[in-house]
């Protein structure tokens, strides 16, 4: 005899009697973030699916709880390094806990102003007239001495540089 039933559970799991096996589906919250999270909130995300505190988290990189939670409330923005130690404190791919910001930075971003100036046929005093900053502050990127800062960022790509 070929019978279906199912039967609800208190967490919405059914069981199903299908020629004469058993098959159960389960249903669990999945904590996943949005492809236009922000970085605070990926950090959030993945921090409450491995069910840590901010105080834990900190623990395990060296830092202060306080970090972990000005980040998630966007109160300030972690460095490139931070981030890839909370990623692997989370045991996650950094870059999944990254913005297009922090792409750009990861890529690494020492070569691609290079290859800017290089596309754009640009001297390092012309690109930093155009954003407002010295050529040495150009030079010092280029080099890796200095990080080019989001608001940067974004004029690059206001600028269609980038």
């Amino acid at each position: 005899m070929n019978s279906i039933c199912y039967m609800d559970l208190p967490d919405t799991s059914a069981v199903t009697n299908f020629y004469h096996r058993i098959l159960y589906h389960m249903v669990c919250d999945i904590f996943m973030p949005r492809e236009d999270a922000t970085v605070a909130e990926r950090i959030r995300i993945f921090r409450l699916r491995k069910n840590l505190s901010c105080k834990t988290l900190a623990k395990r990189i060296g830092m202060s709880r306080y970090a972990i939670m000005y980040y998630e409330n966007n109160q300030s923005e972690p460095l490139l390094e931070d981030l890839k130690k909370i990623a692997i404190a989370l045991n996650v791919e950094s870059d999944r806990l990254y913005d297009e910001y922090y792409r750009f930075l990861d890529y690494p971003y020492t070569d691609r102003i290079k290859q800017i100036r290089a596309e754009n046929n640009l001297l390092q005093r012309e690109l930093g007239a155009m954003l407002g900053l010295t050529r040495r502050a150009i030079e010092r990127w280029e080099h890796g001495k200095n990080t080019v800062s989001r608001e940067t960022w974004e004029q690059l790509i206001l600028l269609k540089l980038l």
